[in-house]
């Protein structure tokens, strides 16, 4: 009787396409090796240039970073400022340096000045913005960045402006209400108290 882990003989069919493609396999044999022939000596020689463009490379960006080097070292150079730019080159024509900017005009400054005071300025809630505050999250956490921010802010009030910018930034709408109506801080736990032995 047979066990299961016994092979069954192969059939003439089966016996007849082995053979065919074993045969197949050892005529294609030679093909193979020719074709092996001709390609590896294209590989390897594309190979070799590879590594020869590689080393020349190498030895450019070598020379390069000696004369940014020497650039920087000089006693010359260390009065003047060096734009990075012109230390690059594209073949043999170096970069040219950026164009000097304009200088700004009187109006120009003052509209500078202008800005930076109106950005330094504090965000003052208006009753128009609290009353946004209550459906639109942007406007809800500029309220509370008005808030955490003013001088007498409360750790809560930076707590709950940490916890809304999370939730925002996760974009879970529900963590974002929940922490902005959050009105008290963490409550403490409870301390074990001691009872007194009689």
């Amino acid at each position: 009787m047979p066990h299961s882990g016994d092979l069954k003989p192969l059939t003439a069919d089966e016996r007849a396409g082995a053979a065919a493609e074993a045969k197949r396999l050892a005529a294609s044999g030679p093909a193979l090796a020719e074709l092996l022939g001709q390609t590896l000596p294209r590989v390897l020689e594309d190979l070799s240039a590879s590594r020869r463009e590689v080393d020349s490379l190498r030895a450019a960006l070598d020379k390069e970073q000696q004369k940014a080097r020497e650039k920087t070292v000089s006693p010359s150079s260390r009065s003047r400022e060096v734009n990075p730019r012109s230390l690059l080159s594209w073949g043999d024509s170096p970069v040219p340096p950026e164009p000097p900017r304009p200088a700004r005009t009187e109006r120009e400054e003052e509209q500078a000045e202008a800005a930076g005071a109106l950005l330094a300025a504090p965000f003052r809630v208006t009753a128009k913005a609290a009353a946004a505050a209550r459906t639109d999250p942007l406007s809800a956490l500029a309220v509370q960045v008005a808030k955490a921010l003013s001088p007498d802010a409360s750790p809560v009030e930076r707590a709950r402006l940490i916890a809304m910018a999370f939730a925002a930034s996760q974009g879970d709408l529900e963590a974002f209400w929940t922490a902005r109506r959050q009105r008290k801080g963490a409550t403490k736990p409870n301390r074990p108290i001691a009872l007194r032995k009689k």
